[in-house]
């Protein structure tokens, strides 16, 4: 297939987007809207006369004859032996495409200007033009300046009657399109680089409230809490994965937007970046699953594999966006009111789930191990209160299930429903489960927002529930008004269910 390309003018919006890959333990980024694709190092190259040692040689790439720089040889990197997994990205500018060598993939990330710094571009033969100071200052991944790669002595350029021919089939053919393409299980998926925040390798998943169905935890994105969905898992490729593990090797989370919500995809690796036209999207057979509006199509390329394109709108079901982020923007996230209000009152800030049992009480989301829903099959041990549902083998766990309604209300009455959820604690090595009517939000706010309750509440009786209350917080709800919150003490209500486990 004929190689393509159009001329298109560069955005501000276009360059917020780089890719990073490694030469050898050095890291390199430059902007995705230069990168055409990327492709594996073929097996031989056609050499140059007198060209520059940094000047690999010229390979044919579907009836383009690109040239590529060998870019350990440009930056006076020590040479080591070729990596099997080399791979070539095809960058162009103004109809000229050149390919640079690379040993391996990096990740996909977001122009930060405040992890940014841009060097004195003063001195012409310097292709790198600045460095990203990640994970704190850790990690340094070198700018490469494009425009100046193009600049160097004795790369080959097209020629104007084959950079025109290009542009009118381009133009014919239609725009051309950018997608990141991935491993899951058995498949390889894509994404529109445009629907793509960044792609991230982490360390670990952090355990989370959220942590039910596919979703795995959540990460912590430059301050923004973005839970994570086992992509595999997902698509029923295998069982989830949430051991401590299950980020290790090549896996990476692909980082998009749904509304005004971050989520985060764990892919298997992360393969390429392709560029396609839409005629070279075919159409994908309708399958008769709750899943199928996901893929528009397959991206065919000549004796390759198809790359299932996907709508990342459509990758999760309104019912699972409503489980994992019910309220998300206040799930992590204070509203505008409840930051301006911490902005004036200063201190430290804590989260808070809240939930119901006729009214609406918090703990602390560092308490709570999970939230599950409530389970169809528990084990029954003879001999338990009339509050203790049973016991469930999570994962191994043996959890004692603790209904709220029977314990603190003596009461049953509509507490079946759908919204019910179990609230997962940890004390002693002792795993409780709280039955609660519904998980309504985490809401975050600062400790000076507290309100001590006076003393008289806490003297109700040992079974009423506010025995077990030791603070409230105030508030502000999505109509701005002021509210109180009471807070439960996780501690009081593992130490009532133990005594009565023990009576």
């Amino acid at each position: 297939m004929e190689q393509t390309e159009e001329i298109k003018i560069e955005t501000k919006e276009d360059k917020a987007i780089f890719g990073s890959f490694y030469l050898m333990e050095s890291e390199f980024a430059l902007s995705v809207s230069y990168v055409q694709e990327v492709v594996n190092a073929p097996i031989s190259y056609t050499s140059v006369p007198l060209s520059p040692n940094y000047l690999k040689g010229l390979f044919n790439l579907r009836g383009t004859v690109v040239p590529v720089i060998d870019l350990k040889e440009l930056l006076g990197l020590k040479n080591s032996q070729a990596s099997e997994s080399q791979k070539i990205a095809i960058i162009e500018l103004h109809g000229t495409c050149v390919g640079l060598l690379f040993d391996k993939t990096g990740e996909v990330f977001k122009n930060n200007e405040d992890e940014r710094s841009d060097f004195d571009t003063t001195n012409s033969n310097n292709v790198v033009s600045g460095v990203f100071k990640k994970d704190a200052g850790r990690r340094i991944v070198q700018i490469l300046d494009v425009s100046k790669l193009f600049k160097l002595q004795n790369i080959p350029k097209d020629s104007s009657q084959n950079r025109l021919g290009r542009e009118s089939l381009g133009k014919k053919r239609g725009n051309r399109r950018q997608c990141i393409s991935f491993v899951v299980g058995p498949a390889k998926c894509s994404l529109p680089i445009s629907d793509i925040q960044e792609i991230i390798k982490v360390e670990k998943v952090s355990e989370s409230a959220l942590g039910f169905g596919d979703c795995i935890g959540t990460i912590d994105l430059r301050g923004s809490t973005v839970p994570v969905i086992d992509f595999p898992a997902l698509l029923n490729y295998r069982d989830v994965d949430r051991t401590e593990s299950a980020t290790q090797g090549d896996r990476r989370i692909v980082v998009m937007r749904l509304d005004k919500e971050l989520f985060g995809l764990m892919v298997d690796s992360i393969d390429s970046i392709i560029t396609f036209f839409p005629d070279e999207l075919i159409a994908f057979p309708v399958i008769e699953q709750k899943r199928s509006d996901m893929f528009l199509g397959c991206i065919t390329r000549q004796g390759e594999a198809e790359i299932l394109l996907l709508d990342h709108q459509k990758i999760l079901t309104n019912s699972e966006v409503n489980d994992i982020t019910r309220g998300h923007s206040k799930l992590y996230q204070a509203s505008e009111h409840t930051k301006e209000k911490v902005k004036s009152k200063g201190g430290s800030r804590r989260t808070y789930i809240t939930f119901k049992i006729d009214g609406t009480y918090a703990v602390s989301i560092n308490e709570v191990k999970e939230i599950i829903e409530y389970p169809k099959n528990l084990l029954q041990p003879p001999g338990l209160e009339s509050h203790v549902k049973g016991v469930l083998n999570l994962r191994g766990e043996l959890v004692t299930i603790v209904d709220a309604r029977s314990m603190y209300l003596n009461s049953l009455k509509g507490a079946a429903n759908e919204q019910q959820k179990v609230l997962v604690f940890k004390r002693n090595q002792l795993h409780f489960g709280l039955v609660v009517d519904s998980v309504e939000s985490i809401v975050t706010f600062a400790e000076n927002d507290k309100i001590r309750l006076p003393e008289m509440l806490y003297s109700q009786g040992d079974k009423s529930m506010t025995a077990d209350i030791s603070e409230a917080i105030e508030v502000l709800d999505s109509n701005g008004q002021k509210k109180s919150m009471l807070i439960l003490s996780v501690d009081s209500l593992v130490n009532r269910a133990t005594k009565t486990l023990a009576a």
